[in-house]
């Protein structure tokens, strides 16, 4: 296995498209190799190793790739991730964790719109892994999950969730209108109290469930203290689509 790190040359001046990074197959590339991966930019094809110096530790647990330098105009990153772990090392664009398939994905900043949604053509966002944000996330986060967890530890955009058909999102700070619109199943976690719509949900009550002590032992949220736990409501939704999703909120 090996350890991929990318450190920015520079601060980048117009919009990347880092979509077409696989960690699972660069695992197999040499540092030349990767070194010559195009990725789209505005201006055209640009190479690797013209944006970033590279490196590569042989002999690790398992493939990680750490991206360092401010991603905010980089779009697509870890797109249909499955394998390993990607680390950015600071903000980054839209589209982060889009159509996300397994593994690991941590954002040491905040994360744009479309975090771990779907992208293009596509109609699933999140399909397994674990997506965590240490900062704040865009508009139209977990758009479409399916499977997986996204942890948000700051505020997140309007229209979280919308057509989550299952997986768990857990938001520590604010959060902006029109949650979970047409939400089925899965489970949304909240640190506040967030804007629920009373047509769409129902009312809270004390939550009561055996995965609330399995989810404090086995989540990276720090914010997810026991305490915190023991003070959850419940409320189900949405009505309008004959949901039976589930919101924790203190």
């Amino acid at each position: 296995m090996s350890k991929i790190t990318l450190r920015l040359r520079s601060d980048l001046q117009s919009p990347l498209d880092a979509s077409s990074i696989r960690l699972d197959e660069w695992v197999q590339l040499s540092i030349e190799e990767i070194e010559r991966f195009e990725l789209r930019s505005q201006s055209g094809p640009v190479a690797i190793g013209d944006l970033f110096e590279v490196s590569v530790q042989s002999d690790v647990a398992m493939p990680r790739l750490v991206i360092d330098g401010c991603l905010r105009l980089v779009s697509g990153i870890g797109f249909q991730h499955k394998l390993g772990e990607i680390v950015c090392q600071s903000n980054v664009g839209d589209h982060a964790g889009s159509c996300m398939l397994g593994g690991r994905i941590v954002v040491h900043g905040n994360a744009g719109d479309h975090l771990g949604s779907p992208m293009g053509s596509r109609n699933v966002g999140m399909n397994g892994g674990q997506l965590i944000v240490n900062g704040s996330a865009g508009d139209d986060a977990g758009h479409r999950m399916r499977r997986g967890e996204l942890w948000i530890d700051g505020d997140v955009g309007t229209r979280l969730a919308t057509w989550q058909v299952a997986g768990t999102i857990g938001v520590a700070g604010n959060v902006g209108p029109n949650i979970a619109y047409g939400m089925r199943r899965g489970t949304l976690v909240f640190g506040r109290q967030p804007p629920l719509d009373a047509n769409r949900f129902s009312t809270p009550i004390p939550l009561r469930s055996a995965f609330v002590s399995l989810l404090g032992r086995n989540c990276q949220a720090s914010w997810l203290t026991p305490e915190f736990l023991k003070s959850l409501r419940v409320c189900r939704g949405d009505h309008q689509v004959d949901g039976r999703g589930e919101i924790w909120m203190p």
